[in-house]
């Protein structure tokens, strides 16, 4: 933590405007909506149907590549699958699988303090959006120091796309997706541009953002009894998953969106665990807990800690046997 910090924990930095980004958000948010007015005028629904999966496959690079398999380690996969990944995650354009780790990673260490760009603290809106349209707080090469980056740094598929992003980028997520669509069912070109282009990426980096606002949305805060007195308690189901996912964030079945063991993402890794795409799937049960409290009782080790060595005690468990899932 900031000196300031610590001598006021709940104090806030003031926070400057960067009227570019503003401007630039505004821009593709706008292109975005004229996407989604031509989708219910005048797109094809081939064009509607080929956005959406876009959009699908991009969420998929985004929660079970770069958030849970490369950021968490909660599994191993093989290299097709990790280059299929990466090319899902291309969609989003929202830089490197590289890049995205390593924001997340600090977010995670310096969670709910003015060193995490995404501090939940300030609000959903500013969690969400807000952080993107305001200068940095802190200087990010120094925190960026701060974090482990050498498993990433050892996956050659990882660093490729990251020493060619702009490369590879312009070809996989704007060329090809705006051409298809053109090119093999007579698409017109400005629907295609809008609805294919602006309306996909704005759409998937929604999606992206929410990864890191999501506990204010879905999470109970358990140190605020007044947390679940808010309307959103009537529109979503509010629970402490999301602080979960922040103790021991190495569980694969965490879902990004509220959820702890079901969804599309965890389906998805389950199905390749399967089929031997994916391995060394970590997570926790009721007898792993027991242990590590156990444990934390007879060495006087912390907690968390024996918490975060318990994950070997169900490591590549049968994804088959639902009996143990909590």
């Amino acid at each position: 933590m900031t000196e300031e910090e610590q001598k006021n924990p709940h104090s806030k930095m003031k926070l400057e405007t960067n009227w570019t980004s503003v401007l630039f958000l505004l821009y593709f948010h706008m292109c975005a909506m004229f996407g989604l007015f031509l989708v219910i005028t005048a797109a094809s629904i081939k064009t509607t149907i080929f956005c959406f999966a876009l959009i699908m496959f991009g969420v998929l690079g985004v929660t079970t590549g770069c958030h849970r398999l490369w950021a968490h380690k909660t599994y191993r996969a093989v290299w097709p699958l990790r280059l299929f990944l990466i090319c899902c995650h291309t969609l989003v354009c929202q830089g490197s699988v590289y890049d995205w780790v390593l924001d997340h990673r600090i977010h995670h260490k310096f969670h709910g303090t003015e060193r995490d760009f995404y501090n939940f603290k300030r609000g959903f809106s500013f969690s969400q959006i807000g952080c993107r349209c305001v200068n940095g707080n802190v200087d990010y090469k120094q925190v960026a120091n701060e974090v482990d980056m050498s498993d990433i740094e050892q996956d050659k598929l990882v660093m490729f796309q990251k020493n060619f992003y702009w490369v590879i980028m312009p070809v996989v997520s704007i060329l090809l997706p705006i051409n298809l669509p053109v090119a093999y069912w007579d698409e017109s070109i400005l629907a295609s541009v809008f609805v294919v282009g602006f309306l996909r990426v704005i759409v998937l980096l929604q999606c992206a953002w929410l990864i890191n606002s999501a506990t204010i949305v879905w999470g109970l805060d358990p140190l605020d009894k007044k947390s679940a007195d808010t309307n959103l308690v009537f529109i979503v189901t509010k629970s402490l998953w999301p602080q979960y996912h922040y103790l021991l964030p190495w569980d694969y079945k965490s879902g990004e969106f509220g959820t702890y063991g079901t969804g599309c993402s965890t389906a998805f890794i389950r199905v390749w665990a399967a089929t031997g795409l994916a391995s060394g799937l970590r997570t926790i049960d009721t007898d792993g807990v027991k242990a590590a409290l156990s444990r934390a009782v007879n060495t006087g080790s912390p907690v968390l800690h024996c918490l975060n060595e318990a994950h070997s005690l169900c490591a590549d468990e049968d994804i088959l046997d639902h009996s143990k899932h909590r």
